[in-house]
């Protein structure tokens, strides 16, 4: 079947309702029997598979993992799901769900659907909630606080099952029959369930992780981990979380994306829609979704916009073009141009999330400690401090996420693929700025006004400073951001601002981005110059300016790793990610 939309959108499913039961027009079948539906899968697949005892036994900070071939109105996820609430473990651990969509439901039609099932009625709505955008392939969903993942391939299930990474525990085939749709049935073989299973009784995880680094990065790997049932040791040199480029009061939180649809554009929309997902939890606390509005702020960027728009479809809940007219309406200021609109972005306040995700119980807290030596002893990495009386940590495992202070960190020779860029960012009080409603991005960022340090502030930036390493504010950086800031958006401050008049009372912060060569970030276990894995050691870093975005989806993706879950992404993205590529000298792809 050909595809008829561009690319990332993928087509929904075309439904006709019968007494409230969805029928596929695609495929003429219907996706559930109204009167044995839910007893049906939990009788053939639920009993017949064991499952109240093997969930039971899964063990602490381990995993159970089921696989779907068609995911349709999501009736046999959430009836795993509630069958793991009833029957799963009182300690951490996972459900894992992977499920393949090649014409998924719209979020309006899922919900109806599972209106026919009200005794899951709270657990199909936090899937409504968390359902992503109807764009083409992999989703990864985090449910019940953690404790359920659904990772959902929207696409061929042939695909589907080339590039995910996963062994499954059980496998669900019951979709529809193999009369009604036998080329897609002919693709689910044998040979690929088989790759796809796992050959016996899983492996007892390793529980001991250290991460290095309180930044974003580390604080979301450690909660993720510490979610999991693992136990975790939060290191840092500062004393306390959130002390660097983390540190800042706030954040705008979005990603460019490219004209082409290509690996480096689907990977920034898969940790765009991703952190909007995961940050829906701290709504209007420390996470705010104002909206964000990408500025066609000069001719390049509106030539850019343009040819954007011509070569992809995406869905309106991620992004869609406005006026300057209509921008000027979701913005509340007065602009000069019209851009893209994203309806689900907005500005985090990074310093105090960091905070709270490190005050998990199962999260061992070192601050302080300044590394000296790492190395393996005893079939343990051994963590040693500058200081001789400070205790050495012992971890089975270890990641690196520590910024641009990386390189410093990592053992052995060699020269990395690593560079630290200066960002000062300006606070500017509200009396002296026409506050915009929604965060305005171009050559800078502009986010609202919001009560902090005892007065109303907006953050803006960020300088980027390649060849300075001075740490603290300067008036120029300072009269930089304006500068860029009034070009932007003239009509929001004083014309004697713009022209470098500051006021005494400005403020702001500096902190050093960590990027790469190809500005792509790294993210898996670390391979040496000779391209050998160094095991239990593992990188995060190189997230440059964007980090507040990719972070969540990146820690997700190291801690399935860490853990041997089910991968959020698939190959082709989690190859870009690949740490041998930070050697000077080239090592094989990892």
């Amino acid at each position: 079947m050909t595809l008829s939309t561009a690319p990332p959108a993928i087509e929904p499913a075309e439904l006709s309702w019968h007494h409230g039961v969805p029928e596929s027009k695609q495929f003429g079948d219907g996706y559930f029997s109204r009167n044995k539906g839910l007893e049906g899968f939990r009788s053939t697949f639920i009993e017949h598979n064991n499952l109240p005892a093997r969930f039971s036994s899964v063990p602490e900070a381990g995993s159970f993992v089921v696989a779907e071939a068609g995911f349709g109105t999501g009736l046999n996820f959430l009836a795993t799901w509630q069958a793991w609430q009833t029957w799963g473990p009182s300690h951490a651990a996972t459900l894992h769900f992977v499920a393949s969509e090649r014409f998924p439901l719209t979020p309006q039609d899922l919900k109806k659907a599972l209106l026919v099932w009200p005794e899951l009625g709270e657990l199909a709505e936090e899937l409504v909630a968390s359902y992503p955008p109807l764009v083409r392939g992999t989703h990864r969903i985090v449910l019940a606080g953690g404790r359920v993942r659904l990772t959902l391939f929207f696409g061929d299930m042939h695909d589907a099952w080339n590039t995910l990474h996963f062994k499954a525990d059980a496998w669900v085939l019951n979709g529809f029959e193999p009369a009604i749709a036998p080329e897609t049935w002919q693709k689910t073989t044998t040979s690929e369930t088989r790759q796809h299973s796992k050959p016996g009784t899983p492996e007892a995880p390793a529980p001991s992780v250290a991460v290095i680094g309180a930044g974003i990065a580390g604080c979301l790997l450690a909660n993720n981990l510490a979610r999991r049932g693992y136990a975790v040791t939060l290191i840092d040199s500062a004393d306390e979380v959130g002390s660097a480029a983390s540190g800042n009061l706030q954040g705008a939180m979005y990603v460019k994306l490219g004209v082409e649809f290509n690996h480096q554009t689907e990977l920034a929309l898969s940790a765009l829609t991703f952190s909007q997902r995961y940050y829906d939890t701290y709504r209007d606390q420390l996470w705010h979704p104002t909206g964000l509005l990408q500025l066609a702020w000069s001719d390049s960027e509106q030539d850019r916009q343009r040819r954007f728009i011509e070569r992809n479809q995406y869905p309106e809940d991620v992004l869609r073009p406005v006026t300057r007219q209509e921008a000027e309406a979701l913005a509340g200021v007065g602009l000069e141009s019209g851009g893209l609109w994203f309806p689900g972005s907005g500005w985090l306040e990074p310093g105090k999330l960091c905070k709270s995700l490190a005050l998990h119980p199962c999260i061992h807290k070192v601050f302080g400690f300044s590394m000296e030596q790492m190395a393996i002893s005893d079939g343990k990495w051994r963590l040693s401090g500058a200081d001789s009386e400070t205790p050495d940590i012992h971890a089975d495992q270890v990641v690196i996420c520590a910024g641009h202070l990386s390189p410093q960190l990592l053992p052995g020779s060699g020269t990395f693929r690593f560079k630290a860029i200066r960002g000062q960012v300006t606070h500017l009080p509200e009396p002296i700025i026409d506050s915009p409603q929604a965060v305005i991005c171009g050559a800078r960022y502009f986010n609202p006004t919001h009560d902090s340090q005892g007065q109303r502030l907006a953050v803006i930036g960020a300088t980027f400073d390649l060849h300075s390493d001075e740490p603290d504010p300067t008036t120029e950086s300072h009269r930089e951001n304006i500068r860029e800031l009034s070009a932007m958006v003239p009509q929001m401050l004083p014309t004697e601002m713009a022209t470098g008049d500051l006021p005494e009372q400005l403020t702001g912060r500096v902190g050093f981005r960590c990027t790469t060569h190809d500005y792509q970030p790294v993210a898996g276990p670390f391979f040496d110059a000779e391209g050998q894995e160094m095991e239990g050691l593992y990188l995060l870093t190189g997230l440059g300016s964007k980090g507040l975005t990719y972070a969540p989806l990146l820690a997700e993706f190291v801690a399935d790793q860490l853990t041997g879950q089910p991968s959020a992404l698939p190959v082709s993205l989690a190859r870009r990610l690949a740490t041998g590529r930070m050697h000077q000298t080239k090592v094989a792809p990892s």
